[in-house]
């Protein structure tokens, strides 16, 4: 399965009424190695490249950022990032520290089965790689399910991560559970068990509470919780925001990445099975909706 996961640094400016102001910082190794940190960006899905890579952009005239299809310098990778095999999604923090989670593609050869559910750090300092934790891995019980992490978001306003996991669940067994992780002293706050997730976000609602967002691996629906008190997650607040059936070329896409920009939801939908052939090299599908205070649930506006 490829993730075509791409990690702009731009500047920081809040985009939307409902996302949390990004906090994430540029690593500082990526000056240190001569390279502009605003024409750059990482990347996991280079055909070439196993593993985390630096993408380094030609500086375009009247341009202030890159596309990510944009013509490019070099490609960057410290022999280092490649040892945990091929990697999935990239979140940062606000040190410039990077997160990132491994995933096979096509083979089990690079990515064994016993690291699935090891989260990795890289330093934003030096640009270090190693496991920064090892959550805990579901049994297999026979099933065909190559995965462990998957989804992963930095909550700028906590300074903690969610992370999902879908060791141990198949087609018809869902045993996936999605986790919430203080970074500093590295503790479980929260865990959600029986639940498959794919992309999680973690924005405030229409009445400025905030919820975590997540899009089901099993169904094409983005459901969402609000965050109690106590920092942990209010089972009973648990609400369907968006439903990607029968929309897009597809019709039957399943959310793997979710952002809010400028009011609008935006969900990254891909087709997805538990397996590595049927997922490999799959296009996304990015739909837009927005808010509507009349009818109170998210409308759709286009997909493309």
């Amino acid at each position: 399965m490829t993730w075509v996961v791409f990690c702009l640094f731009l500047p920081l400016i809040a985009w939307g009424q409902r996302e949390i102001k990004p906090c994430q910082q540029m690593p500082a190794f990526v000056r240190t190695l001569g390279f502009d940190p605003e024409w750059t960006a990482l990347s996991t899905s280079e055909k070439n490249k196993m593993g985390l890579a630096l993408v380094v952009y030609q500086k375009q005239e009247n341009a202030t950022k890159p596309l990510p299809n944009g013509p490019r310098q070099t490609v960057y990778q410290d022999p280092a990032w490649k040892e945990a095999g091929y990697l999935a999604s990239i979140t940062t923090d606000f040190n410039g520290n990077i997160y990132t989670v491994p995933a096979p593609r096509i083979t089990l050869q690079f990515n064994p089965m016993e690291k699935r559910n090891t989260l990795y750090r890289i330093e934003g300092s030096t640009g270090r790689m190693s496991a920064f934790y090892r959550f805990p891995a579901n049994p297999d019980n026979g099933l065909r399910n190559p995965f462990g992490l998957l989804g992963l978001h930095y909550d700028c306003s906590s300074d903690q991560l969610v992370v999902s996991d879908l060791s141990g669940s198949g087609r018809q067994q869902e045993k996936g559970k999605i986790y919430l992780l203080n970074v500093k002293d590295k503790k479980i706050v929260d865990v959600y068990p029986q639940v498959d997730a794919l992309g999680l976000y973690v924005a405030y609602d229409e009445n400025e509470k905030k919820r975590i967002y997540f899009g089901s691996s099993r169904s094409s629906k983005v459901f969402s919780m609000l965050y109690a008190k106590n920092g942990k997650w209010d089972r009973q607040s648990l609400r369907l925001e968006v439903n990607l059936n029968g929309l897009g070329p597809n019709g039957d896409d399943k959310a793997k990445k979710i952002r809010m920009n400028d009011g609008e939801l935006i969900v990254s939908g891909i087709a997805f099975e538990y397996n590595l052939q049927a997922a490999s090299e799959k296009p996304e599908t990015h739909y837009h909706f927005r808010w509507n205070p009349n009818k109170k649930s998210w409308q759709l506006i286009d997909w493309q």
